[in-house]
């Protein structure tokens, strides 16, 4: 059986087949009863199997019509039930009533209506217990649950500021005092007992495999660290500019030694000066009488000179009978002798100080921050890092101004100034 459009009455084929409202229709035969307009099935509304559009879709009309007495008398009585107006009678009627003492009676009375009504919500929750749906909370109640939170907090902080100034402090009785002071002592006197307990007694637990990656990853950093600077450094010299304390220890070192240079010469000038006096006397013969106790020594050389003992290798004769000289000797002319002019000493003329080394790339501390590890440094706000070096991402290095250490530091709690 072929079937029928619902609009036009003719066949309707399948490719262009349209079933809606338990009806078959065109696809161009499906409009709006009113205006005609070409619906589908997104925008079509339905009245009594009839397609309309969503402006000519009929709506349902109210009639206002008079309240019987019966529907007077019944919104009255909704009205005297409600609490609004019970609280509202209730509070007029305030003052009419008379406080009478419970009597036994009453108060037995109420005793039971109190165990009856917890009896009864008792019953009413076991029944109605399995009655809910514990399902998720959206993000709506998520949300109104915060808030709720954060309000409960603000009216409490509210409250306790505004009873804040209301207590008033009194003196600890002597009971509260000694009771305080009671205290005290037993809590001392277990931490002691606790303490000799555990003295002797150590807790060993093993590395966790997060704490062995950890030590090994810093001693392989340590060492590419060390070996990053050892070969940055590797063909440089590093010159520094000597303190007062090394320049000064430099001068004593150079005057002392000028000082026992001059003073040896000084000597051997001496000698040098006496020699031509002794050759004089040898050469004088046996007749001259020579002061008793005064050595005369034989002309020498001056590799023949003892300095510990102050006297000459060769001793030539004493008054009182030393050894003659060998036969066949005979002495050398006399010569005149000239010391050598001596030189004044002058110290070393000044060496000019060197420029301050530069400071590099200088940064200013942010925040405080304590090192975490051997090879970082600690500085505090406001501290001057000089030499700064990125390293990667978060990381660098520098010296600490203040403290002179250096080391690895992060890079966000510091701010470049040059």
């Amino acid at each position: 059986m072929s079937k029928k459009c619902a609009k036009c009455e003719k066949t309707v084929y399948p490719t262009e087949e349209l079933k809606c409202l338990d009806k078959f229709w065109h696809k161009a035969c499906f409009k709006c009863e009113v205006c005609n307009m070409t619906l589908n099935m997104k925008n079509y509304k339905g009245y009594n199997k009839i397609p309309y559009c969503n402006v000519h879709y009929p709506t349902t009309s109210f009639t206002a019509v008079a309240d019987t007495p019966e529907n007077q008398r019944i919104k009255q009585n909704t009205k005297v039930q409600s609490n609004v107006q019970y609280h509202s009678e209730f509070e007029k009627q305030k003052g009419a009533y008379t406080q009478v003492a419970d009597t036994p009676d009453m108060l037995r009375h109420q005793q039971n209506t109190k165990n009856i009504s917890l009896i009864e919500y008792h019953r009413n929750f076991e029944e109605s217990k399995s009655q809910f749906t514990c399902v998720t909370d959206t993000p709506v109640m998520k949300t109104q649950l915060t808030n709720t939170k954060n309000v409960s907090l603000i009216e409490y902080h509210k409250d306790f500021e505004k009873s804040k100034s209301k207590y008033t402090q009194v003196a600890d009785s002597p009971e509260i005092q000694k009771y305080l002071q009671n205290t005290k002592n037993i809590s001392l006197i277990q931490y002691q007992k606790d303490f000799t307990d555990s003295k002797g007694s150590c807790y060993q637990v093993p590395d966790t495999v997060e704490m062995l990656t950890h030590r090994r990853n810093t001693e392989n950093v340590s060492r590419i660290k060390y070996h990053a600077d050892f070969e940055k450094m590797k063909g440089k010299k590093l010159t520094v500019v000597d303190d007062p304390e090394t320049m000064r220890i430099k001068q004593n070192t150079a005057i002392q030694s000028q000082v026992e240079y001059h003073k040896v010469k000084d000597q051997l000038n001496e000698m040098e000066i006496r020699r031509p006096d002794r050759e004089a006397r040898d050469m004088e013969g046996p007749g001259v009488q020579e002061v008793e106790d005064v050595p005369t020594r034989r002309v020498g050389s001056i590799s023949d000179y003892d300095p510990m003992n102050n006297q000459f290798g060769s001793i030539s004769r004493y008054s009182g009978g030393d050894p003659e000289p060998p036969r066949g000797y005979q002495a050398p002319p006399p010569q005149s002798y000239q010391p050598p002019p001596q030189q004044s000493y002058q110290p070393p003329p000044p060496q000019p100080a060197m420029p301050p080394p530069s400071e590099g790339m200088v940064c200013k501390a942010l925040y405080d921050y304590t090192s975490a590890d051997v090879d970082e440094v600690s500085f505090q706000e406001d501290d001057l890092i000089i030499q700064c070096q990125p390293i990667d991402e978060g990381w660098m290095e520098g010296t600490v101004k203040r403290t002179g250490q250096r080391g690895m530091l992060p890079s966000n709690y510091v701010e470049p100034v040059n």
